[in-house]
């Protein structure tokens, strides 16, 4: 789940007793992060076509191209009867490299009732798999539920609350504050959090936020691990203390795109935000008659008065509280 890092330019400190002159904000270019692609899963094979900013895809299975597979680490399920798995996939092409992550879960009675959720990096020809820089990032979230052929029936009134996960790529750049040690460079780690909803049916609109109800988590390796260790440390300005607000209109299909998003800090003091992020409602309803989740992906970026700046990138999957089946009374350890 993984993005392109931000550049930034760093004014120099003045000598002589003199304030430092105010350094320039960082322009901020959120990149929309097309959520869908094809995927196939059909008797236990995952397919994931990777898309290529060209026009051009390249399919990828779990069966030709893994690279690793485990199950151990992932929660529970939150549905009742489902499974889920994960996945690193690899290929070493003429044209080039590609190393894709998904996870994928699916319901035990009818396997074609699945969700795939991942991100891929395309390497050019002759670019090792460490050189991040020169690789073309996406994310994806596939499945039957969201096929645009087959639009959700959305409710006319009313209003519902979703719940998940939002997990991908935080990168920070540091500005006059950190340091002479850390100014002008930059870290970027995995991060992970909940992320909550509101669909209102009346006015069509869907708002949330990222980090309002648990901080959000630095998570480095638990996906990225050919790139970023497990073993490395925290970067030095964590993303626990920030705030991610969305708002958009949803259509008539159950989908929507926007820009409006805002970035808060309980510390620090947040100049200029912008962001793309864009989703869809499942074509599934719920036991209420909602649509029983959201997915969708966002590219958020934000800069502070001392010339750092930062970036989210990744995407999220939600679901209403009467999807999710609560752990029952014999769940020991962290067991979700």
């Amino acid at each position: 789940m993984a993005l392109l890092l931000l550049s930034l330019t760093v004014g120099c400190v003045g000598g002589g007793g003199s304030p430092p002159p105010p350094i320039p904000a960082p322009a901020l270019m959120p990149t929309p992060q097309p959520f869908r692609t094809q995927t196939t899963f059909v008797d236990n094979v995952l397919s994931v076509d990777v898309r290529y900013h060209e026009g051009r895809t390249r399919t990828l299975d779990t069966v030709r191209h893994q690279q690793a597979s485990w199950g151990l680490y992932l929660p529970r399920p939150l549905q009742p009867g489902h499974t889920s798995r994960e996945w690193l996939l690899t290929e070493n092409h003429y044209d080039g490299r590609i190393l894709l992550y998904t996870v994928v879960d699916w319901d035990d009675d009818n396997p074609a009732d699945y969700l795939a959720a991942g991100w891929w990096l395309v390497y050019p020809s002759g670019a090792p798999h460490y050189a991040v820089e020169y690789a073309t990032r996406g994310v994806f979230v596939d499945g039957p539920e969201l096929d645009p052929a087959r639009p959700p029936d959305l409710p006319l009134t009313g209003t519902a609350t979703y719940i998940g996960g939002a997990g991908g790529l935080y990168t920070y750049n540091y500005g006059r504050d950190w340091g002479k040690e850390l100014v002008g460079s930059s870290e970027m780690t995995e991060f992970a959090g909940v992320i909550a909803f509101t669909a209102d049916f009346d006015s069509k609109r869907i708002t949330g936020c990222l980090g309002c109800l648990e901080p959000i988590e630095t998570s480095p390796g638990r996906h990225l691990y050919p790139i970023l260790s497990w073993r490395s440390p925290d970067p030095a300005s964590l993303p626990s203390d920030y705030d991610l607000y969305f708002s958009a209109s949803f259509n008539a299909k159950g989908a929507f795109e926007d820009t409006a998003i805002s970035v808060t800090h309980s510390e620090r003091n947040i100049t200029t935000s912008a962001g793309t992020w864009r989703g869809q409602f499942s074509n599934i309803p719920d036991v209420d008659g909602h649509p029983r989740r959201v997915v969708g992906s966002s590219d958020v970026h934000f800069a502070e008065d001392d010339g750092s700046s930062g970036r989210f990138t990744g995407i999220f999957d939600a679901l209403t509280p009467a999807t999710i089946t609560p752990p029952d009374d014999g769940n020991v350890g962290n067991s979700n």
